[in-house]
């Protein structure tokens, strides 16, 4: 009734979807007046856990985020700095003498500080936005007509420590697997699955079993095919090597 499928030919991802293919349809199956339900749920499970474990090999979900966030600040520190540089040169002495104490407060916490790692430029950053909310500094920047281009400096450089936290967080809460006990579980839960149809159809028959078993099959055949494809092509590949 049901093919066999050789689950050791598979390389990992094959096996994922092979699994979730079967999963998903099942999913859509009326169990009623059947008795797989043990066996439905416990392959479900399985490959939940084996996609969430494959899934958490993968670059990190922040990376991209975080470099974008990153880049933003920086900007926003440029824009702010250089504002601030502008102004030591404008006609009016009062407005160049004022811009050039806040030039001089960022110098003195790092001109190209956006050059450092992360943590370090983090660190400076709230170093250097404490002294310039203090409230003398306040004041000149609202003189020098800036606070809305110090206000995206400050809230740039804290969207990106918001989400660099919430990947900590994330990293201290992921579960560990023991991924080749994973992949063995789903191996397992699939070959329970298919002993389970064979006998009930046996016992009791029903052309739900044998719609299901047909539905396998037809994964089992296509996944078998990129098995032989792929044998095929290492195979030509050493004669290619050999001839060479």
């Amino acid at each position: 009734m049901l093919r066999k499928m050789f689950f050791s030919l598979l390389q990992l991802n094959e096996l994922l979807g092979y699994g979730n293919e079967i999963n998903t349809y099942l999913q859509t199956v009326d169990m009623e007046g059947l008795q797989l339900t043990i066996a439905v749920e416990k392959l479900n499970g399985k490959m939940e856990i084996a996609l969430a474990a494959a899934n958490r090999t993968k670059s990190s979900q922040f990376t991209g985020r975080l470099h974008a966030l990153d880049a933003r600040r920086d900007e926003s520190f440029i824009a702010f700095r250089n504002l601030m540089e502008s102004s030591t040169h404008r006609r009016d002495d009062v407005i160049a003498h004022a811009a050039d104490k806040i030039c001089r407060t960022i110098r003195s916490h790092g001109w190209t500080l956006y050059c450092r790692g992360n943590k370090i430029q983090s660190a400076i950053m709230a170093s250097l936005i404490k002294e310039l909310n203090q409230s003398g500094n306040q004041e000149i920047i609202n003189q020098l007509a800036s606070i809305s281009w110090y206000t995206d400096m400050v809230e740039d450089n804290k969207a990106f420590n918001q989400l660099n936290e919430e990947k900590s967080l994330s990293a201290n809460t992921e579960q560990n697997y023991d991924t080749e006990e994973v992949y063995k579980n789903v191996r397992i839960a699939c070959e329970e699955l298919f002993d389970a149809i064979e006998v009930l159809n046996r016992i009791a028959p029903n052309e739900k079993y044998t719609t299901m078993a047909q539905f396998i099959n037809e994964c089992t055949q296509k996944y078998m095919v990129v098995v032989r494809s792929r044998n095929t092509k290492n195979e030509n590949a050493k004669t290619e090597v050999t001839e060479a």
